[in-house]
Parts: C-alpha cells; structure tokens; sequence
C-alpha cells in the first residue's frame, strides 16, 4: 500500500529569499541589514579585543606608546559599543515590534551600514599604516602635548 505525502514548500523568509553576496549588499529588508550589521560589529568586537591583548603584551617593554591604547578604545567605543544596540537591535526587532513591515525609508538604512563600513575600512587602514596615539577619547594633553603622530 503506497501512501500519498504532501511535497514540502518552504517558506521564503530573510534568509532563504537568496544566497548570492549581491542580494545581501543591496538588500533594503531591515532583518537582513541588522544580521550585516551583527557581522561587521562581530568583527570590529574582535579587532578591538585583539588590540586589547596587544596592549597587555606592550606592558612588557618598559618604553611603552599610547597607540594600541588609542587603537582598541577607537575600535571598541565607535565601531562596537555605540552601533551595537541600534543597529543591530534596533534594526532587527523595533519594526516588528511595532507591526510594521520594514523600515521607513529603508535604502538609508542600507547606507548607513555602508557609511559604517567605509568608517571601519578607514580604521583598519590607520591600524595597518602606524595607527594614533592621541588616546581613545581624543583628549588634551594626550592629543596634543604626547602626540607624535
């Protein structure tokens, strides 16, 4: 006796609408922008925590600079701690919980994670090329008195 079964239709949600990098660089779905924004904040978390054990390590020479200093304050104050929760959070949940469909205007959205991006490419690039010592908070007399760069 053969049994007939149902064939099983997935249901198109965020994450299985389309795998290719194209769909997720230039997608307006705010669930998709929030898990891109969780990537890249994921990734600065680690940069920052990599300059954090540097720092350590520059405890043991006795002639020690302020640049990792400067460098995991930069990264983990505005590239993880600041767009952490708004970005992501934000982004993810505020619009369901509201009952709305997508965001208001959703391709700023898009730009804003670009923006952040850009931001973060631009840091990585003062990491690779020297970095700064002024301190994380861009303070006299750090910024200007010890400063050499």
């Amino acid at each position: 006796m053969a049994t007939l079964t149902q064939p099983t239709v997935e249901r198109t949600n965020y994450l299985n609408a389309d795998y290719s990098l194209k769909s997720w660089l230039l997608t307006t779905d705010h669930k998709r922008i929030a898990i891109l924004y969780l990537l890249s904040i994921t990734f600065m978390f680690f940069i920052g925590g990599a300059a954090a054990t540097l720092i350590r390590l520059e405890l043991l020479t006795p002639a020690g600079d302020n640049k990792m200093f400067s460098i995991h304050g930069i990264v983990m104050i505005f590239f993880f701690l600041i767009p952490s929760i708004p970005a992501t959070l934000g982004n993810f949940l505020v619009p369901m919980m509201i009952g709305a469909k997508d965001l208001a205007f959703p391709k700023i959205n898009l730009a804003s994670w670009y923006m952040y991006i850009t931001g973060a490419i631009i840091m990585l690039y003062v990491i690779l090329t020297g970095g700064v010592d002024t301190g994380w908070t861009f303070y006299v007399p750090f910024s200007s008195t010890y400063s050499n760069t």
